[in-house]
């Protein structure tokens, strides 16, 4: 049989920048709220052991009420709503709500084939509600959420949305308020320099350390930059974009600029490919795709070496995986020289 195709296949998207001490504000109540990462985070458990000890017994509730049906997704998906200036006018946003536009905006965006489903469920449908349950069969806790919207007090959960984000940030993040927006702003400001020297991809390949190619019904790519979550990255969807929350830079954390300080991210990718035995590694992947296995077998070094080596080159952005298979992303050398230039011509 013979096909023409005459579909559309995208090729790119475009890249977004926003941050906010919002976000921060309800990442932190989701990192709180998720012991089971607690020992792979920034952060040692002893130290998030002992915040959530200290806080008040309100807060220390209403954080239980958000472990038990995700609730934060619920709140990052209201602050993706528009642009708010603080919490008082998120909370004002989320009192002023119909019961109907509260549902819709807290039930989580599945694709494009369930927003009729979406709608008809914040209306009490249930049927609607059932399938977008089966729809996500499988999901960490979509349909234990979806099924939780449908049968709660509405009223109790608005109250919870303003009493966990209130005491959240009145009791943790509020005294760090300044340090963490000044990083938050660093950040984007630095991203926003990347825009002129990376292709999107690249952008987003060594902000998130995800190679995230274009998928249809993706138009933008929205960065966000958080510091409560370092080094993991958080992914999300919403219509026609997909979100990363992703752990600022280095350079970002630190208030003062040394222009004899090299960008950590130049660094990084010199340093990556600045060894021999890693060279061999970037030669050998670009001719083709190899496996760990692969590698260790033509290298005649040992698994735990080579994996190393992966590691540091897939930490500059120069390697990628793909279930087994390691290879060189189209971008991998994208912007080195102009980085290069732009350090020498700043000193």
């Amino acid at each position: 049989m013979n096909l023409l195709n005459t579909s559309f296949e995208r090729k790119s998207y475009e890249v977004e920048l926003r941050q906010s001490i919002l976000f921060e504000c309800v990442l932190g109540i989701a990192m709180i709220t998720y012991p089971k990462l607690h020992d792979q985070l920034e952060k040692s458990k002893q130290e998030l052991d002992s915040i959530r000890m200290n806080l008040s017994e309100p807060l220390s509730a209403e954080l239980q009420y958000c472990q038990e049906h995700n609730t934060w997704k619920m709140l990052l998906q209201l602050l993706h709503e528009q642009n708010f200036d603080s919490l008082k006018e998120f909370h004002g946003f989320i009192t002023n709500l119909s019961d109907q536009q509260l549902k819709y905006l807290i039930l989580p965006y599945l694709d494009q084939t369930q927003e009729e489903n979406r709608f008809k469920a914040s209306h009490g449908d249930g049927d609607s509600e059932n399938e977008m349950i089966l729809a996500c069969k499988g999901h960490a806790f979509f349909p234990q959420m979806i099924h939780f919207i449908g049968s709660c007090d509405l009223k109790e959960l608005r109250n919870h949305f303003i009493e966990v984000t209130k005491g959240w940030y009145r009791e943790f993040l509020q005294k760090q308020e300044s340090k963490i927006s000044g990083i938050l702003e660093r950040d984007q400001k630095e991203k926003e320099n990347w825009i002129n020297i990376q292709s999107p991809k690249g952008i987003v390949l060594h902000a998130t350390g995800v190679d995230y190619k274009p998928e249809a019904g993706i138009i933008t790519v929205l960065l966000i930059p958080q510091y409560i979550y370092r080094p993991w990255t958080i992914q999300a969807n919403l219509e026609d974009t997909k979100v990363f929350y992703y752990p600022v830079s280095d350079e970002s954390l630190n208030e003062t600029s040394d222009p004899y300080e090299p960008p950590a991210q130049l660094v990084k990718r010199l340093k990556a490919i600045g060894d021999e035995k890693r060279l061999r590694i970037m030669k050998l992947l670009s001719e083709k795709e190899r496996t760990l296995k692969e590698l260790t077998a033509i290298l005649g070094m040992g698994k735990t070496t080579v994996h190393h080596h992966l590691s540091l080159l897939r930490t500059a952005g120069m390697v990628k995986v793909t279930g087994a298979y390691y290879s060189i992303p189209e971008n991998a050398f994208q912007g080195i020289e102009t980085q290069i230039d732009t350090f020498f011509e700043r000193s």
